[in-house]
């Protein structure tokens, strides 16, 4: 209705079948929409202009009045009331609060993560003072180190987000961002440890957001990350911070942006330190988009001589070795059109690849079948592109399924090459799976 858009261009428009949004006006407030459902949504309110956001929130006013408590939500600091939108927004724990944002939020466009430190904010100046004590007296003679479980807490998501996709470690990567906002604003535990753990938690959302191919969100938590990491004065967690940030600029192509990351997460890493071979990975990468072949190439030579001398971090880097560069520079061939290159290195990279690691491995078969494809070599394209899509439909992982959707379309479904019509089919059976209703 705030679109006004009928069934058909509205199903187009969130990308998903017409018979689902007959159920979803079908079934009205008594469905639930997927998580995969419910983020497509969301993005595209997101993008959606002022108007139309003004409009789904006159529509959403009564509701929202109806589930709330009437509470008059806070303006946030320095702002005016008039330069101000609310809208309804469900926190993480479940609850609907009224949040005010800036009007300029809409007209830019605004996402899970803007909308999460509104509510964040929100909820610490709209009477969650007795919340705040019980939290605070829960915890008041409790020999907890908070900060330990945090840590503990986040390698297991890291893990997990190796092995099964970040599709699945999403929810509990932000399902702890909201407890670490809990923790801090209710004072419990070393609040500098804290603030540190919050800078950790939202680069490793950040890296969610991106492998989820979100970059709006993936950009919001990089800058929470970095902004945290400066209130900390913390080198390690602002090298952390900018590594993250030059990745998701090469991701999004943005090779200048990338290379200026790079460049600032070296100054502030330690020559020895793994930051120092990612940054000079994705800075090598940079200068490729940017057309500067020979310097990419030296810039990879260095990461590789920096990985040889640098120390072990149990932290974060636990990936990075030769075969990670190598298949960095597998994905700057293909980006540069060098395709017998790029092939030819994702394979020997491949084949030296630390074990654990399916996402990453389906990343790169996904990035290998279209270097294949644009190479005339229709057999390992289809080959390497079959197994992509099993470990992308797996682990959930947009960007390794955003490059079999390209392999698909570069396939000439006519072809009677070996290997065509079995990935043809499985990609044929996903898309209806993907496009049917789980609900």
């Amino acid at each position: 209705m705030a679109l006004r858009l009928k069934q058909g261009p509205f199903a187009e428009f969130v990308g998903v079948s017409i018979d689902s949004v007959k159920k979803w006006e079908r079934r009205g407030a008594t469905i639930t929409l997927s998580s995969d459902y419910a983020a497509r949504m969301d993005m595209r309110l997101a993008a959606a202009n002022s108007a139309v956001l003004q409009r789904f929130q006159a529509l959403r006013e009564s509701e929202a009045t109806s589930n709330t408590e009437a509470v008059e939500p806070a303006v946030p600091l320095g702002a005016d009331a008039d330069d101000c939108v609310v809208v309804p927004a469900r926190t993480v724990t479940g609850e609907v609060v009224l949040v005010s944002l800036p009007r300029r939020s809409f007209v830019t466009g605004i996402g899970v993560g803007t909308v999460w430190a509104a509510v964040s904010s929100n909820k610490a100046s709209v009477g969650l003072s007795l919340a705040q004590k019980a939290f605070a007296g829960m915890f008041a003679n409790a020999q907890i180190d908070h900060v330990k479980h945090f840590d503990s807490l986040r390698m297991s998501l890291i893990e997990s987000d190796n092995i099964y996709g970040s599709a699945h470690t999403l929810p509990h990567v932000i399902s702890a961002l909201d407890l670490l906002a809990q923790l801090k604003r209710s004072k419990v535990g070393d609040p500098e440890g804290i603030l540190r753990m919050c800078a950790m938690f939202a680069e490793t959302a950040a890296w969610q957001f991106q492998d989820q191919r979100d970059f709006v969100n993936a950009q919001f938590w990089a800058a929470r990350a970095l902004q945290w990491s400066h209130q900390l004065a913390d080198d390690y967690c602002i090298g952390l911070s900018l590594v993250r940030m030059s990745q998701l600029a090469c991701d999004r192509g943005d090779g200048e942006e990338a290379e200026e990351l790079a460049a600032a997460a070296q100054r502030t890493a330690p020559d020895d330190s793994l930051f120092a071979a990612a940054s000079s990975t994705f800075r090598a990468h940079a200068l490729a988009l940017d057309h500067d072949h020979a310097a990419s190439a030296r810039t990879y030579d260095h990461a590789r001589a920096i990985v040889e001398r640098a120390d072990n971090d149990p932290k974060w880097g636990m990936f990075l070795d030769d075969s990670y560069i190598d298949v960095h520079q597998a994905h700057t061939f293909a980006e540069i059109g060098e395709f017998g290159s790029a092939t030819a290195r994702f394979a020997d990279a491949m084949s030296r690849m630390q074990p654990g690691y399916p996402r990453d491995k389906g990343v790169y078969l996904a990035r290998a079948a279209v270097a294949h494809m644009n190479a005339g070599e229709i057999e390992p394209a289809t080959s390497s592109g079959l197994e992509a899509l099993r470990i992308g439909v797996g682990t959930g992982s947009a960007r390794i399924l955003h490059k079999v959707r390209h392999l698909s379309g570069m396939i000439d479904a006519a072809s009677t090459q070996p290997g065509v019509a079995e990935f043809q089919d499985a990609f044929a059976t996903w898309k209806a799976q993907e496009w049917s209703d789980p609900t």
